[in-house]
């Protein structure tokens, strides 16, 4: 095993791993790249490519490797929405015309998908993408993810909730992901702010869109209830779910949540929207609750139905 990847840091392996810096120009670093996989994958037989795409192709089909690639999302639609170039959801945005831009890169994300020999996505419904891309559905493996183990001494959920200003008494709903508007974090606010003064909402992720997100909360006079706990290590946010009455995904785009995975690993009842991976995950009213994206009505009464009937919110914890 050898890897060639994108860093800075200078942690070992057991096996040789090649840094291309991330401080580099994007066209200096993708040249520096398609070099260095040039003159350290030479000796080995398959290539598993899971991001650096453009490079680990053209460099691979030079050297006629064997190409593995894992396809995780839309990387097209993903960077269209966060440059405000589309509103369509990614099942819409699979056909409709875009600006040339965005049309350049769904089929530049299509064309690497194809040169591919074999294709592993982590869900049946990146799988039906990746058809709609021109890949042959034969070459399509679908491996679920997968949870690693639980770290053995995580704190307890009391230590957890005083680091967060969270009382015994009241109720913790968390939440974890990119602050990226598909998420679905400010109407994750509003249903809050319609709850009960006890109820808390904790949210972990990067902060870019912290500052937003706070002056919503702020506005919705539920800032004094709503905490944002950044980008933190796998295993405090594992603590952070374990010592939350809810755990809540209220996301519009999923290819297959490694954090819900996660969150049902630490018993956590779980509530995420009926879209993507997420239905081949959850079983409706067995293992957690789905509801529409969007419909903010609907996800405030499965919270409040959740932390206001422990038999139920019990047999969901039981079942993930």
């Amino acid at each position: 095993v050898c890897v060639v990847t994108l860093g800075d840091d200078a942690q070992t392996w057991p096996f040789p791993v090649w840094r291309v810096s991330r401080k580099l120009p994007l066209l200096a670093r993708l040249v520096w790249l398609f070099f260095a996989l040039l003159r350290h994958g030479r000796n080995y037989h398959v290539w598993y490519i899971n991001g650096l795409e453009l490079p680990a192709i053209l460099a691979g089909k030079l050297l006629r490797k064997r190409l593995v690639m894992k396809i995780v999302g839309d990387h097209a639609w993903e960077r269209a929405m966060n440059q405000g170039l589309t509103a369509d959801s990614i099942d819409v945005f699979q056909q409709a015309r875009q600006q040339w831009k965005v049309e350049a890169h769904k089929w530049l994300r299509g064309w690497q998908a194809r040169q591919a020999d074999a294709v592993i996505t982590p869900s049946r419904y990146l799988k039906t993408l990746a058809q709609g891309w021109g890949v042959p559905e034969q070459q399509i493996h679908v491996i679920y993810n997968a949870v690693e183990s639980l770290p053995p001494n995580l704190p307890d959920r009391q230590a957890t909730r005083q680091r967060f200003g969270i009382s015994a008494e009241g109720s913790l709903i968390i939440t974890v992901g990119r602050l990226v508007k598909w998420k679905g974090i400010a109407e994750l606010i509003q249903a809050v702010a319609s709850l009960d003064e006890t109820v808390n909402l904790l949210i972990l992720g990067e902060r870019k869109k912290k500052n937003t997100l706070t002056e919503f909360a702020e506005q919705l006079r539920v800032a004094h209830r709503v905490r944002f706990g950044g980008k933190t290590e796998r295993e405090s946010a594992l603590a952070a779910m374990r010592a939350a009455d809810l755990f809540v995904l209220n996301t519009r785009y999923e290819g297959f949540s490694h954090v819900l995975l996660e969150a049902m690993a630490v018993g956590a009842p779980v509530i995420t929207t009926d879209v993507c991976g997420n239905p081949e995950l959850v079983t409706r009213e067995r293992n957690g609750l789905l509801v529409a994206p969007g419909d903010t009505d609907a996800l405030r009464a499965q919270i409040q139905r959740v932390l206001t009937q422990p038999a139920f919110r019990q047999s969901l914890i039981d079942a993930g």
